[in-house]
C-alpha cells in the first residue's frame, strides 16, 4: 500500500473545513464557491498543480472564516489557475490576511502553552490544566500491552 500524498491530505482536510463553513455565507456566494471547489477538485496531477490547488483552497478557507468572499472568487474560475499571488490582487490578499489576524491568534497562544508544558515536570500536570468556574473536568488515560 502506498503512502498518501501529504499535499492531497492537506487539500482534503482544508476542503472539509471549507465545505462546513460555506453554509454560513449567502446562497449566491455559496454557489460560486462550490463552483470553485469543483474546479479545484478537477486539478492536481503534478506536484506544482497540487501546490497551486492547495494555496487556492487555503485562501478560500481564510475568506470563509471571516465571511468575506472577495474578487476574483465571486466569479467563474479560469480554465487554468496561475499561482495564487499572481491571480489575487495584492489589496484583496492583504485584506483577507488582516481580517484573519484574530482567527490566527490562538495558534501563537497554543504554541506558547506547548512550550510551557514541555518544560514542566510530570508532577505539575494537574496544576497546568485549565480549571472550570463551574462543572468538572475529567482526565482519563488508558494503557494496554496489546498491539493494535
Amino acid at each position: 500500500m502506498t503512502e498518501p500524498d501529504p499535499l492531497d491530505q492537506n487539500f482534503f482536510f482544508n476542503s472539509m473545513l471549507a465545505n462546513s463553513l460555506v453554509q454560513l455565507i449567502p446562497p449566491n456566494e455559496a454557489k460560486m464557491i462550490r463552483i470553485w471547489f469543483d474546479k479545484l477538485l478537477s486539478i492536481g496531477m503534478t506536484t506544482k498543480q497540487k501546490e497551486i490547488r492547495n494555496d487556492f483552497m487555503w485562501f478560500i478557507l481564510l475568506m470563509l472564516q471571516c465571511r468575506k468572499i472577495r474578487e476574483p472568487f465571486n466569479g467563474i474560475p479560469p480554465a487554468v489557475l496561475p499561482p495564487l499571488k499572481q491571480f489575487v490582487p495584492t489589496k484583496i490578499y492583504e485584506e483577507i490576511l488582516i481580517a484573519n489576524d484574530d482567527n490566527m491568534a490562538w495558534i501563537q497562544e497554543d504554541a506558547e502553552k506547548r512550550e510551557k508544558f514541555k518544560s514542566s515536570a510530570p508532577s505539575k500536570f494537574f496544576s497546568n490544566q485549565p480549571m472550570p468556574n463551574e462543572g468538572v473536568i475529567c482526565y482519563i488515560s488508558a494503557f494496554s500491552d496489546r498491539g493494535p
